[in-house]
């Protein structure tokens, strides 16, 4: 401040005298200047030199603005009225001008004490929109300045204080800000977020089956999973932010957030391999290694060349969102937060909160894992308030989870597994052998499949509907050899627990005369091999394996409206196939997965053969058998193991190499466990992207 020439009378004193005139300037200045909370903790007062240093309060003083009122005093030297002006200014770091200003009125300028009840608002502008200071640009210098004549001592002060977040909350948001229906769904199924320590299944429902053999040699099982599930299901995550009062309280201030950002990261949980046999084991730990230590994040995951999510941008797993203002009644199927990709973080997201509205105090994402099951999720959402002096965010950066965030809250995991309805259980034969799900569940557990029970319980069928339904199926067969097997006058459900009752081979050959008008010496003409049917039909044990195709192909036809209405696999149960499959070259049957004619895409049916001498060789069993042929409708095709034995439709390039006791083989000599191609086929992988070779589809 430049010095101003003073003038002032003064008295005479005699010459020698020992009265002297002093001139003393008149002065002014600031005595102290601070924020505090009644009763409780201030901020501290600063001046500049040379002025003394004060005592008492805190740089770290803080509140919650908008909720919390508090006092900002400052006490002034100006016993001669010299201060012409005050002016209140905030400042933010990296930025020379002010955030906000006020000038201070005559009274204020007064010699003494002055105290101005404050709660951080301020006038609504660009800076501040809700009127309050904010989360966002704290920590802020407040100063005072004054201005006139005389020597000031000093004319500045200026204290420190903060809007600081006390913490976050993290719960599973609303579903009606969800677009489709499917995924408010799986929100309400899941009812809240894993803790902390916790895991949690996330469910997809995949009721997705075969409808011709072909496609267990190609890539629809994945093709449709991927139509079904699109990017992956999505679900509303919210964070709950609360505020720090003076006092270090939680209080609930929305309009001081302001427009700050939060940062959304997700990492993945190492998968645990040790319960899967070596060879599964060996070819699983190359899959999950494929470009681990280049992909970002880290982990293992499905990575994104097989259908997942390792590797890809943010907008995958939190997609960008435009968020609308806040108000009262949220929109529905409309997601209310503002999301953006990070900059150099770029599997990450920035949200904003809502200052106001139905969501005031909340900001979100919308989380969509992939759609692969066995993937393991940790969401962590952190308070991205830190700036460089570039503007960037401190958090932004592409070191390895979790980032040094002083305020951060995290999920559980989610563990993506895949749902599969067990949908209808009908038996005709009380006294079949029943299965034991859990032990049929053992072996889809290993592929984060889950088998669930929605029979209501076994189900008997009814007599008449059962005749009706073979009756027809009969009728309807455009094989006339097929019609002579059958006895239109044989009670097919009262002669037995087997699906179906034969002819003798005498009494086939009986109605081949009656129908085709043929002596002995023409049935050779009528029964040789066709096109359509490779054995001839004169000897007996060439029959009884006839009636076995044709009991499967009648099957089909006749329970195929059995199916339901209701997707997943029906289990039709008797206790055999035929009734001569036990006779001198008949065939046992222990089940089987036919396409059925209706071809439903979500619908399937599985025939089981349980009766008790169908299992006595070696290891196999009625639920390994059951879990065989939900593996065919599953898309997966034969093993070719044993190598001795020639299997019907086995695939050697859609199986592990080294996966000799694959569940889909027939070697009943060692226990069976779906191989690790397999596994991964049920996972929702795209296995064409590997090797049946395990050990070349790790990358570097």
């Amino acid at each position: 401040m430049a010095r101003i020439p003073l003038k002032a009378h003064v008295a005479l004193a005699a010459p020698g005298g020992r009265n002297r005139n002093r001139l003393r300037p008149a002065s002014h200045g600031i005595a102290d200047f601070r924020l505090r909370s009644p009763g409780g903790p201030q901020s501290r007062c600063h001046r500049p030199a040379p002025a003394p240093v004060l005592t008492g309060g805190d740089d770290g003083f803080h509140f919650a603005p908008g909720v919390e009122p508090i006092e900002l005093t400052w006490r002034l030297l100006n016993t001669s009225g010299l201060v012409r002006s005050g002016t209140l200014e905030l400042f933010t770091r990296y930025r020379k001008a002010p955030l906000w200003s006020r000038t201070l009125s005559p009274d204020e300028l007064l010699q003494g004490e002055h105290l101005f009840q404050w709660d951080g608002r301020v006038p609504k502008c660009e800076v501040f929109p809700d009127g309050v200071v904010t989360v966002e640009h704290s920590p802020y210098k407040l100063k005072l300045t004054l201005q006139g004549q005389g020597l000031a001592q000093p004319p500045v002060a200026w204290t420190y204080f903060h809007v600081l977040v006390a913490g976050m909350d993290l719960e599973l948001g609303d579903a009606r800000v969800l677009a489709r229906e499917r995924d408010r769904d799986l929100t309400r199924a899941l009812n809240r977020l894993p803790a902390p320590g916790e895991k949690r299944e996330l469910r997809l429902a995949g009721n997705v089956f075969k409808t011709k053999p072909t496609e267990m040699a190609d890539n629809t099982d994945h093709q449709l999973h991927q139509k079904h599930w699109g990017s992956g299901p999505e679900l509303p995550l919210f964070a709950r932010v609360w505020l720090k009062d003076s006092r270090g309280n939680r209080v609930d201030a929305p309009a001081a957030l302001g427009r700050v950002r939060f940062l959304w990261d997700w990492e993945d949980e190492t998968e645990a391999l040790e319960h899967h046999v070596p060879s599964a084991r060996a070819f699983l730990a190359s899959a999950l290694d494929r470009h681990r230590e280049t992909s970002r994040p880290k982990g293992d995951n499905a990575h994104r060349d097989v259908g997942g999510k390792r590797g890809a941008p943010s907008s995958t797993v939190f997609p960008k969102q435009a968020g609308y203002a806040p108000q009262a009644e949220p929109r529905d199927g409309a997601f209310p937060f503002r999301v953006t990709a990070c900059s150099k973080r770029k599997w990450a997201a920035y949200s904003q909160a809502w200052t106001s509205g139905a969501f005031a105090g909340r900001t979100g994402v919308v989380f969509q894992p992939s759609r692969l099951a066995g993937d393991a999720w940790r969401v962590t959402v952190q308070l991205a308030y830190d700036r460089r002096r570039d503007g960037s965010v401190v958090l932004d950066m592409e070191d390895d989870a979790p980032l040094p965030a002083a305020v951060r809250a995290s999920t559980g995991i989610f563990e993506s597994w895949r749902e599969v309805h067990i949908s209808r259980l009908l038996r005709k034969d009380a006294a079949a052998s029943a299965f034991s799900l859990p032990t049929v569940q053992g072996h889809f557990e290993r592929a984060f499949l889950r088998l669930e029970d929605r029979t209501g319980g076994v189900s008997e069928w009814s007599a008449s509907d059962y005749n009706a339904r073979i009756a027809a199926a009969v009728a309807a067969s455009r094989h006339w050899e097929l019609r002579a097997a059958i006895d239109p006058t044989v009670d097919q459900y009262a002669a037995g627990g087997h699906a179906l009752t034969f002819r003798s081979h005498a009494e086939f050959l009986a109605e081949v005369k009656r129908v085709k008008h043929a002596e002995d010496e023409d049935l050779a003409r009528w029964l040789s091999p066709t096109r359509e049917r490779r054995m001839p039909l004169l000897e007996a044990r060439d029959y009884h394996r006839q009636c076995k195709d044709w009991a499967k192909q009648l099957l089909t036809e006749a329970l195929d409206s059995a199916l339901g209405t209701v997707p997943g696999i029906a289990l039709f149960q008797f206790s055999g196939l035929y009734n001569w499959e036990t006779t001198v070259d008949g065939i046992r049957v222990n089940g089987f997965a036919s396409e059925f004619p209706s071809r439903q895409r979500d619908r399937c049916a599985v025939i089981q053969c349980a009766a008790e001498g169908n299992y006595r060789n070696g290891l196999n069993t009625l639920e390994q058998t059951l879990a065989h042929e939900i593996g065919h409708q599953l898309f997966l095709p034969h093993a070719p193991f044993p190598v001795s034995r020639t299997i019907g439709g086995a695939i050697a390039k859609r199986h592990d190499l080294d996966g000799k006791d694959c569940l889909m083989g027939y070697d009943f000599t060692a226990e069976r466990r779906f191989c690790g191609l397999c596994l991964l086929r049920l996972r929702g992988w795209n296995t064409h992207a590997l090797d049946c070779d395990g050990a070349r589809n790790a990358r570097p």
